[in-house]
């Protein structure tokens, strides 16, 4: 038996085929042979004539990176605007109040602490969740999950509703 088979081609097709060959430096069969591998590698349809190549797909992946690189860099910022900037200040407060040497009658009570404390604690978590919410689901969560994350954060955020 032979490990060879043949193809019958247009006459248009096959002068495709010589263009190419002759392009690449290819006999026929290693053309065909090439083409194979490239379709299957990067599961291109070879009928979709608008499909992107991989080097057009590749630029598109970049840029959505970039623009998700920049939206998670300035979520950070506005976070640290908002809740870190003024939890170090808190801390800092309390510092200030409890050092040594602060000679201030207005000494911090455990009870007063422990408020300070929960209140950071609470910030942080709300911080977490919502970097949960922005970078994950936003940017990579199929949509019907989105409903079911919103809902699971609200719970948290209000654990005496339903």
């Amino acid at each position: 038996m032979s490990d060879r088979k043949s193809l019958s081609v247009s006459a248009g097709t096959h002068q495709q085929l010589e263009r190419l060959g002759d392009r690449f430096g290819l006999s026929h069969k290693d053309l065909i042979a090439v083409m194979v591998q490239y379709f299957t590698v990067t599961k291109i349809d070879p009928r979709d004539m608008k499909a992107d190549t991989p080097d057009v797909a590749m630029k598109k992946m970049a840029q959505k990176v970039d623009t998700l690189d920049k939206r998670l860099i300035g979520f950070i910022r506005e976070q640290e605007k908002e809740l870190l900037k003024p939890i170090l200040s808190e801390v800092r407060a309390i510092r200030t109040q409890t050092g040594p040497g602060s000679g201030s009658s207005n000494v911090i009570t455990p009870e007063h602490l422990e408020e300070q404390l929960t209140g950071v604690v609470g910030a942080v978590q709300t911080l977490m969740r919502l970097s949960f919410r922005t970078a994950l689901v936003d940017n990579a969560l199929r949509p019907e999950y989105r409903q079911q994350t919103d809902d699971l954060i609200r719970q948290q955020d209000n654990p005496t509703q339903p």
